[in-house]
């Protein structure tokens, strides 16, 4: 499996499900057809046939991920509906990444533990040292921050601490920014599409043009600059 998976640039649990035929698990959408045409092509099977049998597999199915094509024209009761809940989904993000980015400091404040009041006369040094302990805690990781640009159109979503936090169609020459405490994993109807920068380290490209391929980035992958003794 992990052979395939650095061969294929695709993460392993897409290639488990795909093993396992849980669709449900996949991006859905071109990615479901782009993964299973980079693997047959790497076991040397026909590509064709592979995506016919995963249609004739899923036909009559929604593809998990792909939310289906609206009607023409949408009742005029609905309307207010459906822009209260766009303001909702837009107010919603902006306070996940308000969070992921000052959550930590918010945090450390709250839990700081304010001096006890002492009456005049009686002795503080004791407990000094334990106020020391709590009044100044280490301080937190800096985030890690992702740069997305692409060069040509491609469907894009980033998951970040297990969170999916972007899942749309991009256009050419548009610049995203993310961030993240622990990992980001990056899919892409198109790697050769998107160039990424993590923490202002460019990273190497993660896939063939015009495949999807999808990448998982964690601290491990920055580089340590070659001038730091430490």
């Amino acid at each position: 499996m992990e052979e395939v998976s650095a061969a294929t640039r695709i993460s392993t649990r897409f290639l488990e499900a795909i093993e396992n035929e849980h669709w449900d698990k996949l991006p859905g959408g071109v990615f479901n057809r782009g993964f299973i045409r980079s693997v047959a092509r790497f076991l040397g099977l026909d590509e064709d046939s592979m995506v016919a049998e995963y249609a004739l597999e899923t036909k009559g199915r929604v593809d998990a991920g792909v939310v289906p094509d609206p009607p023409m024209e949408m009742p005029r009761d609905w309307k207010p509906v459906a822009v209260a809940a766009i303001a909702l989904l837009v107010i919603l993000g902006v306070a996940a990444l308000v969070y992921v980015r000052f959550g930590s400091r918010i945090l450390a404040h709250f839990h700081k533990t304010s001096p006890a009041s002492v009456s005049e006369g009686t002795p503080v040094a004791a407990d000094s040292a334990a106020q020391n302990v709590v009044t100044n805690p280490a301080p937190a990781a800096d985030p890690l921050e992702l740069k997305v640009q692409t060069s040509k159109a491609v469907i894009l979503t980033i998951v970040a601490d297990g969170n999916t936090v972007f899942n749309h169609f991009v256009e050419t020459d548009e610049a995203k920014q993310f961030e993240a405490r622990e990992w980001l994993e990056i899919t892409a109807s198109d790697s050769g599409g998107v160039v990424l920068e993590l923490n202002g380290q460019t990273v190497p490209p993660f896939g063939q043009p015009g495949v999807p391929g999808s990448i998982k980035l964690t601290r491990n992958d920055l580089k340590t600059p070659s001038g730091d003794s430490h």
